[in-house]
């Protein structure tokens, strides 16, 4: 699904895991992981492509309310 420039890079590999891992005292972090493993089963892709999905499209949400915001200040 991603292409070679989209691909999951072991950074974002590690900065996951390291949230796997916190999520052990976290009970809502945990919840949000497993809604985001349920997610990648669903839509069959890995764990870690979900992850950048969601992060993307959020990201992307952010900047267009910015955007947005902006544009009704000026």
């Amino acid at each position: 699904m991603l292409g070679s420039k989209d691909a999951i890079d072991d950074q974002f590999m590690g900065i996951i895991d390291d949230l796997v891992v916190m999520s052990e005292n976290d009970s809502e972090l945990a919840e949000g992981l497993r809604w985001i493993d349920a997610q990648s089963q669903k839509n069959g892709v890995t764990f870690y492509e979900m992850a950048m999905i969601i992060l993307r499209k959020h990201m992307a949400e952010r900047r267009a309310k910015e955007w947005l915001n902006n544009k009704l200040s000026q």
